[in-house]
């Protein structure tokens, strides 16, 4: 027997088809390959073998046997199996001509247009292919399908808006419980910052899945980039609990715990998706950075070289080497640190000026375009570097609008002064200067410049502007800041509640001045509005600063006033071990700041738990000496 036309013949294909449809390709395989055994040159068995074949990533037999059912009966769906083999063994214009066959052959069927725009598309004729993928959905109005297959069209195209329109019009045409579409809709606004529409979006999902534990793992992934931690962890929690839980829902699950400050229960999540999929470069990176925070650094370096190893040149392998710089930079080891900390600039993206060359550190004549890269604290930190490339090359010093005045006004400090009096340092908060041969971001310059150890401390900021002090009432004024930005993902840890300094408010003798922007809280003298050199003339009226890890602290620091800093365990690189020196009496202090001393949780608590210990401290250090 060589065709199938007798009756029992169908019925034995189809029920190979349908056990490939319910995903059982090899059973399939095996039921076909026993029928061809008895018609070897069926084009309607071969197909089947063809389909099969494909599902099971045997592209080779399958493009053999679509070959071969094509050439004894041209059916077009005979050749769109076979152009779509052709085109996963990567013969795009072979693929593309079988493919063209098929739509010649049946020019109104969907799936002939669908897989010959793939084919166009992997050639590079886009226009054609979208053509073709716009033509299948007219041809097929109803099918919300095609809708999805366009809109990635547009979304690989970079077209982010109208692939989303696309998408807003197949949702109205799904079935209630067709999530495919809807997670990729999801997806999309998530990544053009339309968090609230994603969060409704996911939410639906959820509702119209409700035992589904992919459902809930993907709607507590949203929340947890729109930043609803607390939802997000109910969300992620209920996904373990429906389901045998993935590595991405347990990924997702150590970040919210981490941002939510319950380094245990991240550690648990983050090994749990580490044994699930050990290979996974993302979970590898996330974990080194709770080891990190853990301040088990050896074991977080061991994953960043493993990520380095295993995925060379890849955008893992760059974030694996920048955190494995942090590590470095907070066990001391600078010159390593430096290094490895350069790949940060490979993960954020450009500098600006792309016209301009980057500064290899070498003496130039052409001014060098300095620029920051990331929040205040961090530029404040690294400007103290600026004075040693002016040694080497004039400057251009790029400066945020908030710190344009204060830093003009501190010129007249010596560790600033001769390099504006001799024009080899000027200031502007735009890049768009003129004259400029080179460009480097301050926080290269350590690397640049070959500077191993943070150089010897002078203040380098300083206002003019009058102090707000009332000297007339005695006591201590006393400066606090104890809360940053709440848009950063791990401001739980950094931050505190205000009710949370009862005890160091409640020590007598001391006037409290807020350093905190908005509203002023109750007994507090306020933050006069402006910009920070406003702030930087409240600090030098005051006789301590207490605050967080914000740039309030880097401020102070760079003022030269005293300051106590509330320190996280683990704690950012800058304010670890080997960033430290000994105080006047023994306490640790700062090597970037040696007028800050610190004051450091003493266990991965929670948040609530672990400020406990170094408020305390605080409080105490307080009623004994007044500064410490």
């Amino acid at each position: 027997m060589t065709r199938s036309g007798g009756n029992g013949m169908k019925a034995r294909v189809l029920d190979a088809l349908g056990r490939l449809e319910r995903g059982e390709a090899q059973a399939a395989f095996a039921d076909l390959l026993a029928l061809r055994a008895g018609a070897p040159d069926d084009p309607v068995v071969l197909h089947a073998l063809a389909r099969a074949a494909h599902a099971l990533g045997r592209y080779d037999l399958a493009a053999g046997f679509a070959g071969q059912a094509a050439r004894s009966d041209p059916r077009p769906e005979f050749h769109i199996t076979l152009g779509l083999s052709l085109l996963a063994l990567g013969h795009a214009e072979p693929a593309r001509g079988a493919l063209h066959v098929a739509v010649l052959g049946a020019p109104d069927l969907p799936e002939a247009r669908l897989a010959y725009g793939e084919a166009l598309e992997a050639l590079g004729r886009c226009d054609e292919a979208e053509a073709e993928l716009r033509e299948a959905t007219r041809l097929r109005p109803l099918e919300a399908g095609l809708r999805l297959v366009l809109a990635r069209f547009l979304e690989r195209r970079g077209r982010i808006e109208e692939a989303l329109k696309v998408l807003a019009d197949g949702r109205r045409l799904a079935a209630k419980d067709d999530v495919v579409l809807r997670q990729h809709q999801v997806g999309l606004l998530a990544r053009v910052g339309a968090v609230d529409e994603a969060v409704r979006h996911s939410a639906e999902i959820r509702d119209i899945l409700p035992d589904d534990p992919a459902a809930a793992a993907n709607h507590g992934a949203v929340l947890f980039g729109d930043g609803r931690l607390d939802e997000a962890k109910t969300e992620l929690d209920r996904a373990v609990l429906l389901g045998a839980p993935t590595a991405e829902t347990l990924n997702n699950l150590g970040l919210t715990e981490m941002a939510l400050g319950d380094l245990t229960r991240a550690d648990l999540a983050f090994s749990e998706a580490a044994r699930l999929r050990p290979d996974d470069a993302r979970v590898a990176l996330n974990r080194g950075t709770l080891l990190n925070e853990l301040g088990r650094r050896r074991a977080a370096e061991t994953l960043f070289d493993r990520v380095i190893a295993v995925a060379p040149g890849t955008m893992d392998a760059e974030r694996a080497r920048f955190n494995r710089g942090t590590v470095a930079l907070a066990e001391g080891r600078f010159a390593d640190g430096w290094r490895d900390f350069e790949a940060r600039r490979a993960v954020l993206g450009p500098l600006p000026r792309a016209d301009l060359p980057d500064w290899d550190g070498r003496e130039a004549e052409g001014r060098v375009l300095l620029c920051g890269e990331q929040g205040l604290g961090d530029f404040i930190q690294f400007l103290r570097y600026v004075p040693f490339v002016a040694e080497r090359a004039p400057v251009c010093l790029v400066v945020p609008p908030s710190l344009a005045r204060l830093v003009v006004e501190s010129q007249s400090l010596p560790v600033w002064k001769d390099y504006f009096r001799s024009g080899r340092l000027i200031v502007t908060e735009s890049d768009a200067a003129d004259g400029c041969g080179a460009k480097a971001s301050l926080l290269s310059l350590p690397f640049l410049l070959g500077d191993a150890a943070p150089p010897s401390f002078a203040p380098y900021l300083r206002s003019r502007e009058a102090g707000v002090a009332n000297r007339l009432h005695p006591g201590l004024r006393v400066g606090l800041c104890y809360a940053g930005s709440a848009t950063y993902r791990f401001d739980r840890r950094r931050s505190v509640p205000l009710d949370a300094f009862a005890p160091v408010l409640e020590v007598p003798g001391i006037r409290w001045v807020s350093l905190q922007p908005g509203k002023t809280p109750d007994g507090f003298e306020p933050l006069p509005d402006g910009d920070m050199a406003t702030t930087a003339g409240v600090m030098a009226e005051l006789d301590l600063i207490i605050s967080v890890d914000t740039a309030m602290a880097h401020l102070a620091g760079a003022v030269g006033r005293p300051v106590w800093l509330l320190n996280r365990f683990g704690g950012d690189w800058r304010w670890t071990s080997g960033n430290r020196c000994s105080g006047p009496g023994g306490e640790p202090r700062s090597l970037w700041y040696p007028g800050v001393r610190l004051f450091d949780q003493r266990a991965p608590d929670l948040p609530d738990v672990a400020w406990a210990a170094p408020i305390g401290d605080v409080a105490e250090a307080l009623r004994a000496t007044g500064l410490g």
